[in-house]
């Protein structure tokens, strides 16, 4: 079981306002606010940042507010909205700072992160559109890109985001964990096998990419390998119930079903409705002898989710 996908609006956290502390005058009662509107991690908590921006907002003169410089204050404003989760109010700022400045890509930028995270997915990829438009090598931009292509089932556009945001940045952890993804989704196992293993030379204690890389090695028929990969995830995070299904899996494409049984059941008791899991435990039930059992699982999964004998029939496995 494959266990990424990440929430778009993480990106925001490194999104860059394009405006330094000094680029507006300097009276002392709003230098602080300044600092704090746009420097991250200056004021106390988010809250407060943006209590900042709004007073900054307030103290400008209308001829600062219509500037670059002022559309960056709101663009600032904008990503702590949007890291609160306040994503209307995100999207009021990003829309102001687009009139104010539209040739600032990180304004289009952040628009579409959040409307990503509203569903908006065809909006945002307008705004994504125009902001690698603006400006060509932000990597970002082509991950958030490739996401919302992934949301609409678009393998192909999906990758080639991926594809151009890792020859920008090529050992970008989003872009290799996302790839990876897309590659599983649209059946090239090895390939990625192969960005797992790519994110794994990066980040060694990432238990997910383990555990990813071993379920693509088991889908793509590296079993031993894949088993191996299963248990590095798991000495890294115990017990996880994704990597206990996917040791499971690797265990029954091995024959080896007393072991898949223990696996999948360790697995259910931790995510007691994970069809996948109820599924791969039946048909190792119904191959090791216990049909009742095998059945009843099987009629489980079913019920959870009704294409999941499909899933497990591209897998090579049926009843």
């Amino acid at each position: 079981m494959t266990t990424f996908r990440r929430l778009a609006a993480s990106l925001l956290f490194a999104v860059p306002t394009c405006i330094s502390v000094a680029a507006f005058p300097q009276p002392a009662s709003t230098s602080v606010d300044r600092k704090d509107c746009i420097t991250s991690g200056s004021a106390a908590t988010p809250q407060a940042a943006i209590a900042a921006c709004t007073r900054l907002l307030e103290t400008l003169s209308a001829g600062d507010i219509a500037t670059p410089e002022g559309a960056a204050v709101y663009i600032a404003r904008g990503n702590l909205y949007a890291v609160q989760g306040e994503v209307d109010r995100a999207i009021a700022d990003y829309d102001i700072a687009i009139t104010l400045d539209p040739d600032r890509a990180v304004a289009f930028f952040g628009r579409a992160t959040v409307l990503m995270e509203k569903g908006e997915i065809d909006r945002a990829l307008f705004d994504f559109d125009h902001a690698i438009e603006l400006d060509p090598m932000d990597a970002d931009a082509r991950v958030g890109r490739g996401r919302a292509y992934y949301q609409k089932k678009d393998y192909a556009a999906a990758l080639a985001d991926y594809d151009a945001a890792l020859r920008l940045v090529p050992n970008n952890p989003e872009a290799l964990a996302e790839r990876g993804d897309v590659h599983e989704r649209a059946g090239f196992y090895d390939r990625a096998a192969e960005d797992y293993g790519r994110l794994i030379e990066i980040e060694p204690g990432n238990a997910k990419a383990w555990n990813n890389r071993c379920w693509d090695g088991a889908l793509s028929g590296h079993l031993e390998e894949a088993l191996a990969d299963c248990n590095e995830a798991l000495r890294l995070a115990p017990d996880d119930p994704g990597t206990l299904d996917s040791r499971g899996f690797t265990y029954l494409k091995l024959g080896r079903f007393e072991q898949a049984i223990a696996d999948y059941n360790a697995a259910l008791a931790r995510s007691p409705r994970d069809p996948g899991s109820l599924y791969g435990r039946g048909l190792a039930r119904l191959r090791f002898g216990d049909p009742d059992g095998g059945r009843a699982d099987l009629a489980a999964a079913k019920a959870l989710d009704p294409d999941v004998t499909a899933e497990f029939a591209r897998y090579g496995l049926s009843e």
